[in-house]
């Protein structure tokens, strides 16, 4: 065997070189190598092991996987449970803080609305600005200088009558009691329709009451004894006798809107009452307060002078009275009116129709032809001009104007004089029968 190293030829069976020493390699053992047997044996063992392997790891991973999907689906279920749960909480915990605002929202309140008592009357009032100043309505103060003005916890402090209108139904008090104390926030816009307010007051003598509605309507239009009710808000909210001179309040703001002034009423409860809009006499009641009427001058406003406390106004006779509610009932009817021909609904206006009379008829009829046609009809002034009584019947006679946009938005003013027949049925109730309009 030749040493590869110095090339020395050694015996077959030499393992070391006898020359040089160098470690030798037998060529039929470096030929032969491995069987080729043994290498297919392992390859195969290799093989299967490896696939067993695989297929375990796939079983274990795919299982893995499995479980992690339905471990998701289950927390994402759990998760729009929580949503769901946390929405509804939500909501119950807006709703509670909802009722817990308007509680607050109240019991502030109430604390700068007062009962207004004078000689002859009760009403109620608000605290308008620092300075101790009460806004009233002139019907609850007429021909008083010196008042009382009793708080929400039944304290009392006197007041005095600065201001009074002979035109418009508001007044004035100052109360130096309350000279320092916050006033309440005032509204000086318009206020729109089906806003929800609370009207405050005391009805009926009932102190520290709080009733919650809607405005329904606005921009109408009175004339009810010596003052005139320009652009009032109608409102669904409970007032009553004693509530006159009271806040109406926002409900979202907690700014005061209105004076409740007005109710219409029927035989057997209370439809709706009217606001007068805080806006509008803002300028009166700051004039007021930068320069106060004498106690002539307020007593002037009623017809009562100095040496003569007793009002001059002669009271009315039964028909004489009579005869003003059923021209305010007309009043009323148009304002029923407007919203029968804007929602093509006769139902606003059937029960103050006589059942089978003309008005009734005609109306009812009317009102069904142009339902839901798109028109547009706005009443923009309804003033009583007299009003007649004649064989159990009375005879209104009105000038009404309003406006009219048809469907395809054109404009109309339209002016016009009617007569209204008022009749009263077995009840008292008053009852249009007939509509008469002059060319």
């Amino acid at each position: 065997m030749k040493c590869p190293n110095c090339q020395h030829e050694n015996l077959i069976d030499s393992k070391f070189c006898s020359d040089c020493g160098s470690k030798l390699i037998n060529p039929s053992f470096s030929k032969q190598g491995i069987p080729t047997w043994a290498i297919i044996i392992l390859s195969i063992c290799f093989i299967a092991i490896g696939g067993l392997g695989y297929a375990y790891w796939d079983f274990f991973n795919d299982k893995k996987s499995h479980t992690t999907a339905y471990s998701e689906i289950n927390d994402n279920q759990k998760v729009n449970a929580q949503q769901v749960s946390s929405e509804e909480l939500t909501k119950k915990q807006e709703a509670h803080a909802l009722q817990v605002d308007r509680v607050t929202l109240i019991k502030e309140i109430q604390q700068k609305v007062f009962t207004v008592l004078t000689n002859n009357s009760q009403g109620s009032g608000f605290l308008y600005k620092k300075g101790g100043y009460v806004i009233t309505n002139a019907h609850v103060v007429q021909g008083e200088i010196d008042v009382m003005i009793r708080n929400s916890n039944g304290q009392e402090s006197p007041g005095t009558v600065i201001g009074i209108s002979d035109r418009y139904d508001i007044a004035l008090i100052q109360v130096p009691n309350y000279q320092d104390a916050e006033p309440l926030g005032m509204e000086t816009i318009e206020s729109p329709i089906g806003l929800e307010v609370i009207a405050f007051g005391s009805p009926q003598g009932f102190e520290n009451s709080a009733s919650i509605g809607y405005i329904t309507g606005n921009k109408r239009d009175m004339k009810l004894e010596n003052f005139i009710y320009k652009q009032i808000y109608q409102v669904d909210a409970q007032i009553d006798k004693g509530s006159s001179g009271g806040p109406l309040v926002d409900v979202n703001t907690g700014k005061v809107i209105g004076i409740n002034s007005l109710l219409y009423t029927t035989d057997t409860s209370t439809n709706f009452a009217f606001s007068i809009p805080l806006y509008s006499m803002l300028d009166q009641f700051d004039g007021w307060i930068a320069k106060p009427l004498s106690a002539n001058e307020v007593r002037a406003v009623a017809n009562v002078y100095e040496g003569n406390q007793q009002s001059t106004i002669e009271t009315k006779s039964t028909n004489e009275t009579d005869a003003l509610l059923a021209g305010q009932f007309v009043q009323a009817f148009r304002l029923y009116y407007e919203m029968a021909l804007n929602d093509g609904d006769f139902y606003w206006i059937a029960d103050m129709l006589a059942p089978g009379s003309t008005a009734y008829q005609e109306l009812e009829k009317y009102i069904h032809e142009i339902a839901y046609q798109g028109h547009y009809f706005y009443f923009t002034n309804n003033d009583v001009l007299d009003v007649q009584y004649s064989n159990g019947q009375y005879y209104v006679d009105m000038n009404e104007t309003f406006d009219f946009y048809d469907a395809q938005g054109n404009y109309q003013f339209y002016d016009r004089y009617k007569t209204y027949t008022v009749i009263t049925d077995d009840y008292g109730a008053y009852k249009i029968a007939n509509i008469k309009i002059h060319q």
